[in-house]
Formats: C-alpha cells, sequence, structure tokens
C-alpha cells in the first residue's frame, strides 16, 4: 500500500505551459513520486491568431480523469507500480512523463502564497510550467519536494 504525501502527490488540478507547445497551454492532473512528475492533461486551447483549439482529453472509459487516476493509484502496491501504469498510459510521452533525474533545473518560486515548479533542461532545452490550483495545495507540492 503505497501513502498518499509520502511516496506520492496527487493534484486533480494544475495549470501547465510548456516549451514543446509553445502556443498552447493545458490544464491536467499531477501525479508526482520523487524520481517522476506525471501531467495527465484533461483540457488542452491552443492559440493560433485568431483561431482558439479546445481539446478536452479522455483517458479512462466511463469514469474523470481524476477518478481514474485515483483508481490506478488505489491499485498500485508500489511506487513502482503505480509509475510504471502512468508511463504506459501516457505512452511514456516526454510532455507529459518527466523522469527528475533528466531535468538539471527543479526550482519552486513563489508570488503571494501560490508556488509555481519550474523544470528545465538548461540552456535551449525544454522547460515546463506547473502550477498546482487550490488553497494550500501548491505550497504542500513544495514541500513535498523538500523546498
Amino acid at each position: 500500500m503505497i501513502t498518499k504525501n509520502q511516496d506520492y502527490v496527487f493534484y486533480v488540478d494544475s495549470f501547465v505551459m510548456m516549451s514543446k507547445q509553445p502556443m498552447s497551454r493545458s490544464n491536467a492532473a499531477v501525479v508526482g513520486t520523487k524520481n517522476y512528475i506525471f501531467l495527465i492533461p484533461t483540457k488542452t486551447v491552443g492559440m493560433f491568431l485568431i483561431l482558439d483549439t479546445i481539446k478536452t482529453h479522455s483517458f479512462f472509459q466511463g469514469v474523470s480523469i481524476p477518478q481514474g487516476v485515483q483508481k490506478l493509484i488505489e491499485a498500485a502496491s508500489s511506487v513502482e507500480e503505480l509509475e510504471e501504469s502512468l508511463k504506459a498510459l501516457l505512452q511514456n510521452d516526454e510532455k507529459y512523463v518527466y523522469r527528475l533525474s533528466e531535468w538539471p533545473t527543479f526550482k519552486f518560486r513563489g508570488f503571494f502564497g501560490k508556488h509555481t515548479l519550474r523544470i528545465s533542461k538548461g540552456g535551449f532545452g525544454a522547460t515546463s510550467t506547473i502550477m498546482v490550483e487550490g488553497k494550500g495545495l501548491s505550497k504542500e507540492f513544495r514541500a513535498y519536494y523538500g523546498q
């Protein structure tokens, strides 16, 4: 049995911006372990000149993304099993699966009580910004990673 806020963290809603998708922003569920951060997109909004495109994602049959992720977490007997099931769900797509050892810059920044995670590969490499939504949750997210 794995324990929330000790073995993993799970947040239903976050706002994400990625350099790999510069003209879009996403809402996503976030699952973090000490080795990975997984972003399970719920909605992506792309901005193209005068046209905005909105895509609502679906990963689970008949249940919402947060409910489906919660079921994956409950079914996992170890952190490694949870990580493998989330990698399989997201097809190990580097836009959504972040192996933390591959990202040398991993910093939280605070502004008016809101904590934003910025991870980067440095130089002109990939950069992502993750803002967990909900009162006090961004502080909890930061504390889980010891910053």
